[in-house]
């Protein structure tokens, strides 16, 4: 780090250096994040390590526990589930959105936004020609569900949905076992077309599977 780093950039930079290796998968779920052992690594005094690991549990990355101190977040079957619930929320509503603002009426196939089909090509192009690149495929699912909740017009919506982008991709990094490339596009293509024919139901069922395939993953641990 360098001697004429300011305070708050010397924590942005920890804090990013350390949610790289989170969500690259380097430091595991539930794994012990010590503060001596990181102001070494980094260069930096603990109380610039704590407020980059507070930066951190802001976007649900880490968590702090009593006389334990800080380590990578694991996702519990609650926390699994009240994420997709809100995920839900935020998404149903958008597609809810999206079929008032067309004129389309109930029970009509849903035109898709051209940018929630270009974002769905993108998943496929990459999750095709780069299966073992996770980090950029789970960046691109991440973008295909920003695309369909921008699809709404609400920035309130749009901004909240933002907000999960960290917790979203930490999800996917623990999911990777039981989601493939090829999974992951055939999973796609059909909320895609679900969305078109059913709509928000098939949003619903999309996310629901995903909870339930962390939770069995964690059971069958």
């Amino acid at each position: 780090m360098p001697a004429s780093a300011s305070p708050s950039t010397a924590v942005q930079t920890v804090a990013a250096a350390l949610r790289e290796l989170i969500l690259d998968a380097r430091l595991a779920p539930g794994q012990a994040l010590r503060e001596e052992t990181l102001s070494a690594e980094h260069g930096v005094n603990r109380h610039t390590v704590r407020a980059a690991l507070q930066l951190l549990a802001a976007q649900r990355l880490v968590t702090f526990e009593p006389y334990k101190g800080a380590r990578v977040r694991a996702f519990s079957d609650d926390d699994v589930r009240a994420l997709m619930e809100y995920r839900t929320a935020l998404e149903g509503e958008a597609v809810a959105l999206l079929r008032r603002r067309t004129g389309t009426a109930a029970g009509a196939p849903l035109p898709l936004p051209p940018e929630l089909v270009a974002a769905n090509a993108r998943l496929r192009e990459v999750c095709e020609g780069h299966p073992d690149d996770h980090r950029a495929i789970e960046s691109a699912h991440a973008e295909l569900h920003h695309a369909l909740v921008a699809s709404a017009g609400s920035p309130r919506i749009t901004e909240a949905h933002a907000q999960l982008e960290s917790e979203l991709l930490l999800f996917l990094n623990q999911l990777r076992p039981l989601l493939p490339a090829d999974e992951m596009v055939e999973q796609h293509d059909r909320l895609l077309e679900g969305i078109r024919m059913r709509g928000e139901p098939a949003v619903r069922e999309h996310l629901a599977h995903s909870a339930e395939q962390l939770i069995a993953l964690h059971r069958a641990r």
